[in-house]
């Protein structure tokens, strides 16, 4: 199937619209290709600011329709919206558990990123008084000084 999106923004008074085509059997095919090559591994899908430009509820229903179970997202909003179009995958936020996410992350069912010591005990205290166990992933600082927890 082949999706296709009218881009709207400004582009000066030179250049005229443009049409986006999105072929979505191309990505069906490109994530089973890269699922097929990781072994017992999971393959997952980053699908941030609105599946990088493409369409998020498009592209995560397409890769989800291939067998993907696992996506990312940059924020707490975008896995709330993306909640919505895939009821059972596990969907996780990068930029880190915010103070008040918690709650949310809960009644969602979405799991934070944790990359500082701060996080970890945020989330620690919340998922003590829990009556399921929530559950996040850790980011470790592998050496692009960006975001994540270092050795120390």
């Amino acid at each position: 199937m082949t999706t296709r999106m009218a881009i709207l923004e400004e582009t000066g008074p030179r250049h005229g619209p443009s049409l986006l085509t999105v072929d979505l059997g191309a990505v069906k095919s490109n994530y089973r290709l890269l699922a097929d090559k990781v072994g017992e591994a999971q393959c997952a899908a980053v699908v941030k600011a609105n599946g990088y430009g493409l369409g998020l509820k498009q592209v995560s229903r397409a890769l989800s329709q291939a067998g993907c179970k696992i996506f990312f997202v940059a924020h707490l909003d975008e896995a709330i919206e993306l909640r919505g179009h895939l009821g059972q995958a596990v969907i996780y936020y990068l930029n880190g558990l915010m103070p008040g996410d918690a709650p949310a992350c809960n009644a969602h069912d979405i799991r934070p990123v944790l990359n500082d010591p701060g996080q970890i005990d945020a989330w620690s205290l919340h998922c003590a008084g829990a009556s399921s166990t929530p559950q996040c992933a850790i980011q470790l600082d592998t050496g692009m000084a960006r975001l994540g927890l270092t050795p120390r």
